[in-house]
């Protein structure tokens, strides 16, 4: 039996919560009222023969129990006396001894009848015990129970999936459910697949989390990708229910995201998950980032991608999902009384709630505590209002003011690094800066760690991968706006912050500032030259052959074009040629075949490249450039290379096959497996000359003996999908407070205090 001690309920949760489990107890349905309205009554039920029943319920959890007897004695009682109902039943989120509940009766005698009457923690996890139903409705509840927790982490799932899952549920306490939550959870049953859209700040995150938690409630398994859909498919299970998360999926680095083969891979992959009624998978994007994204890449317009969104907008949140969200955060903030009076004053909370400005993020910036140094309660209304007319505001002050010049460097480091940066890459990024000229003079302890513990968070957020491995990210996404936006016209500081971190990321940040206007292309090139310049006197020190390469390419998309005669560049195609590939070598690829094709490098050096290529499991784009450069190879004699890249092809389309089975190209217009094989052996013959392979015949004979085709056949024609084995419930959503009894204003109420 889970034990509660139900503070991540605020006060209008916990009296639905104790109208529900009552109800569920006397077999007999409590009707609510405005707290205050009818003396303090929270649920009152008449008989049949006229007699009233009353229900009341004090969920004061600062308060010292000791307090709350007294407030019962002084002011309740009063109340209960002059309604007078024939049965008294309180309700407190308090532990309770024999004794306390003896001194309680004693106080609001004769109106409490028995003991039982008297509910305290202890009682309402018995009674939840009892009626199980209650406690999945109150799902803020369980969410957070030991029981759910190792539950999940048994999983042999990601640390990453730890984490955010970690994170998705001490967040659970602040969501406030609103139509969007069914209406997703709807289209998701429906199709598997929800891509949630909108503005900055709307709540595409927070929305996405809760749906985790419904469908890990449902013995889901959460797998979080990061950067690449192919970290999904390394670890698709197709026995196990799972739940693929892909937040912000294509982010700033749209343009690199859904580039060449990458858009199509995404599409395979959410084309695979409709398919399989044990997966589901929920991803978030900007509205405006996946309108450009199609724009650049007619896959997802072609694979009517458009029917798995689901969009998040002002519009769609009612008056009272903006007024719940306000109180939620109020109640579960830290703030003090002088400050929460300040939102009450002449029910100034409504000009929040009204405001056009209004977004979850930003009520969660004025209610915390943490930003309001220097704020006196008395100006603190003046502070949230104008958080909302100016919403940059957020981070301007204090990035600005309450930051040194070390600090903000390393803020700018991790917003141009474009997405999580390790502890290690972010140091050596955190020395170089400090060490680039004309730099001596910046304010401030220059200490590492020191500024990462002090910048930890309120700024950036370290978290840890696996057993030691911290990354570092933005504490929150509008901080990279705001710094993104700051930074746009100072070309002195972008030279030395993107010098510095020589990172395969921040290189797509510069890329897609240009993308998204924030900085014109004439700054890239002036960048990119700078940076380029910068590791040619360093010899290339420290730096990734990758980035070599990328760089390079950049360059020359930027009308920096390769020349034979820049000795730089001869210098870094020697660099990147004789460095061994590891990990993704795409750039590294491009450039040497441009050396190959302009005889600046010999056929050994190229020879040697290849070899270690085709054993660095390339990707499909990487095959399509290793293809050609083997194109310059004689089959007879380079036979042992030719080979090589033969298994790499081999290894890829085994790989791809075994992930997605291409039915409709194999089974359509199909007779017989004999046929279907036919089919498969054209298809995998015409995709290994797409990659170049020598012996196609080899290739593709390697590929069927590792695929059954007769087993896909089989399942394609006879096979009908397999029912989820679990069951659905609609009514196990959250739950929040019904239509009143009384005709009040549902905000006003909401925000009315004993």
């Amino acid at each position: 039996m889970n034990e509660y001690d139900f503070s991540r309920l605020n006060d209008k949760e916990f009296e639905v919560f104790c109208t529900d489990l009552l109800s569920a107890r006397e077999g007999v349905r409590f009707e609510r009222f405005k707290p205050g309205r009818d003396s303090g009554v929270d649920g009152r039920y008449f008989k049949s023969d006229g007699n009233e029943w009353v229900l009341q319920c004090k969920h004061w959890v600062a308060t010292p129990l000791e307090k709350l007897v007294k407030n019962i004695e002084d002011t309740e009682y009063l109340k209960v006396k002059k309604l007078s109902p024939a049965r008294y039943i309180l309700v407190l989120s308090h532990p309770l001894s024999r004794n306390d509940k003896t001194i309680l009766m004693q106080k609001l005698a004769p109106f409490v009848l028995t003991p039982d009457d008297i509910l305290g923690r202890e009682d309402l996890n018995d009674l939840l015990a009892k009626y199980p139903d209650v406690e999945r409705r109150h799902y803020k509840l369980w969410i957070s129970s030991s029981n759910v927790l190792r539950y999940l982490l048994s999983k042999p799932i990601h640390d990453r999936s730890d984490f955010a899952f970690n994170e998705i549920v001490e967040d659970a306490k602040l969501y406030v459910p609103t139509a969007n939550h069914a209406d997703a959870i709807d289209k998701l049953e429906s199709m598997n697949v929800v891509i949630i859209t909108g503005p900055a700040g709307i709540g595409k995150t927070t929305l996405a989390g809760q749906l985790i938690l419904h469908y890990v409630s449902q013995d889901f398994t959460l797998a979080v990708v990061a950067d690449d859909i192919k970290e999904a498919e390394g670890v698709y299970d197709q026995e196990a229910r799972q739940i693929f998360y892909f937040d912000d999926f294509l982010g700033r680095n749209y343009l690199e995201a859904l580039s060449g083969h990458e858009g199509g891979q995404i599409v395979n992959f959410v084309k695979r998950i409709v398919k399989d009624p044990n997966k589901r998978f929920v991803l978030t994007s900007r509205t405006t980032i996946l309108n450009q994204g199609k724009i650049l890449n007619d896959v997802f317009e072609n694979q009517n991608i458009a029917r798995n969104e689901f969009e998040v907008t002002l519009s769609s949140m009612k008056v009272m999902d903006k007024a719940r969200i306000l109180y939620n955060h109020i109640w579960h903030s830290e703030l003090e009384g002088d400050y929460v009076d300040e939102l009450y004053a002449q029910k100034r909370y409504r000009d929040l709630i009204d405001h056009p400005n209004f977004n979850p993020r930003l009520i969660r910036f004025i209610t915390d505590v943490q930003r309001l140094e220097g704020v006196a309660p008395k100006l603190y209304w003046s502070h949230a209002i104008n958080l909302l007319n100016n919403p940059s505001q957020v981070w301007d002050n204090p990035y600005q003011a309450q930051l040194d010049d070390c600090g903000r460097a390393m803020v700018l480091l991790v917003t141009m690094n474009g997405r999580q940066i390790s502890e290690v890459d972010l140091a050596e990024a955190f020395a170089r800066y400090l060490g680039a000229p004309g730099l001596g003079s910046l304010t401030g302890k220059k200490d590492f760690l020191l500024n990462l513990r002090h910048l930890s968070g309120s700024m950036l957020t370290r978290f840890i991968v696996g057993d030691t491995q911290p990354f570092i990210r933005l504490f929150n996404p509008s901080l990279g706006d705001f710094v993104l936006n700051r930074y746009a016209t100072n070309k002195p500081a972008l030279r030395i912050c993107f010098s510095s971190l020589q990172t395969l990321s921040s290189l797509n940040t510069l890329k897609d500032m240009v993308a998204n206007k924030i900085i014109p292309a004439s700054t890239a090139v002036d960048v990119a030259d700078y940076i380029f310049r910068c590791i040619c006197e360093l010899r290339f020190l420290s730096c990734e052959s990758e980035f070599v390469a990328r760089l390079c390419m950049m360059r020359a998309e930027l009308g920096l074009v390769f020349s034979t005669s820049d000795q730089s560049f001869l210098d870094a195609i020697e660099f990147i040629i004789s460095s061994d590939c590891a990990g993704l070598f795409l750039s590294s690829a491009n450039v040497v075949l441009w050396a190959l094709e302009n005889e600046c490098v010999g056929m050994g050096p190229v020879e040697r490249f290849l070899e270690t290529a085709c054993s660095s499991n390339p990707s499909y784009d990487e095959l399509l450039v290793l293809g050609e450069i083997i194109s310059h190879f004689g089959a007879s004699e380079y036979e042992a290379l030719t080979v090589t890249y033969d298994e790499a092809v081999t290894t890829y389309l085994i790989e791809s096959v075994e992930d997605e089975f291409p039915e409709s190209a194999v089974f359509n217009d199909c007779s017989s497996e004999s046929q279907a094989r036919r089919n498969f052996r054209e298809l995998m013959e015409e995709q290994a000359g797409q990659l170049g392979a020598t012996d196609l015949s080899a290739v593709v004979d390697s590929v069927e003996e590792s695929i059954n085709v007769e087993k896909h056949y089989d399942t394609y024609f006879y096979g009908g999908e397999p029912e989820p084995d679990y069951e659905y419930r609609r009514d196990q959503r959250m739950i929040w407070p019904g239509p009143l009894r009384d005709e009040v204003d549902p905000v006003d109420d909401l925000f009315s205090r004993d």
